[in-house]
């Protein structure tokens, strides 16, 4: 028996869409080394593994990649790859190479420019890896959990919440609205969601500033699903994103947002959020001012990016692939 897909996913997430793509005829392994017709990377996490499966089965591969971080690759070249005894070693240039994990960046390249197809969730990310890769790709957004991610009551705390859920790293800005919530005129209690090495400068941070802050790092899904609820405001100040999708779960989730207004955010939820400049603390407090008084987000304005919307644009763009 052939598989139509060999779906490589690191995590529940990139997975989302699995079961409705059977439910339109595809058949999709998930694990396990039958052949199949084309081995799926949904992230470059899993590139070397569906590289190495589509290799030894001689199936095609599709490469999904999100994004591709300035601080990684910026404007550097990518170190020379080979591929020896089904291994991919890098060489490292002695200048001019990627800023920061060049060699996962060189090899993930290298599987890129020898895919069949390269998908990407945004224009942004199109450009990017056409600009470090030199690979063409086509543009195939992806989703949110839309079994998670809807409009319900739920009471609001006071003094009013402003949620922010990311990875804690300085890309992510969670500090400009930690500095915001100082500005208002009101009171307000900071709610910062996720995981990385900035959780103790922006708990002292806030501490300095004399803000009312929750940094939670230990947040499972259920948790972040009912702070959504909980929430007054979602604040999406990152100054990078490939995809963007905490402002859509939020947009989805029926409240109010304020987000950067960087690429991904103005394609996907710039009908629904108040935009502002990266970095613009004065802007980011007077729009988060006007969020706490608003009405709640349109949540039909991200129905594009439901896991049934997502399935049919995998479905229809997989097409000449599975021919």
């Amino acid at each position: 028996m052939t598989d139509d897909l060999r779906w490589f996913a690191p995590n529940e997430y990139t997975a989302l869409i699995v079961p409705e793509l059977r439910r339109r005829g595809l058949a999709v392994a998930a694990s396990g080394d039958r052949p199949a017709r084309v081995a799926v990377a949904m992230s470059g996490r899993s590139a070397a593994a569906a590289w190495r499966y589509a290799r030894a089965r001689s199936a095609r591969l599709l490469v999904y990649l999100w994004d591709l971080p300035p601080e990684g690759t910026g404007s550097g070249r990518y170190d020379p790859v080979w591929s020896l005894a089904g291994r991919l070693v890098s060489l490292p240039r002695l200048w001019g190479g990627y800023g920061r994990r060049r060699g996962y960046y060189s090899r993930l390249r290298y599987i890129a420019a020898r895919a069949d197809a390269v998908w990407v969730p945004s224009e942004l990310t199109r450009e990017t890896v056409g600009q470090r890769f030199d690979v063409s790709a086509e543009r195939v957004p992806y989703c949110y959990d839309s079994r998670r991610f809807v409009p319900r009551a739920a009471a609001k705390p006071t003094p009013p919440t402003l949620l922010t859920v990311s990875r804690l790293r300085p890309h992510k800005n969670q500090a400009a609205v930690l500095h915001a919530a100082a500005s208002l005129n009101v009171p307000v209690e900071v709610r910062l969601i996720g995981r990385g090495p900035d959780a103790g400068a922006l708990e002292a941070l806030a501490l300095r500033l004399g803000v009312r802050c929750r940094v939670e790092t230990q947040a499972d899904d259920v948790a972040v699903t009912r702070a959504y609820h909980e929430a007054t405001v979602a604040v999406c100040p990152s100054r990078f994103e490939g995809f963007g999708l905490t402002p859509i779960e939020a947009v989805a989730s029926g409240i109010p947002v304020v987000a950067s207004d960087i690429p991904p955010h103005r394609e996907f939820v710039g009908a629904a959020a108040r935009l502002v400049p990266p970095d613009d603390v004065a802007a980011l407090t007077g729009a988060i001012a006007g969020a706490l008084k608003a009405e709640p987000a349109d949540c039909s304005l991200v129905r594009d990016l439901t896991i049934a919307a997502a399935a049919e644009r995998f479905v229809s763009s997989l097409q000449p692939l599975l021919r």
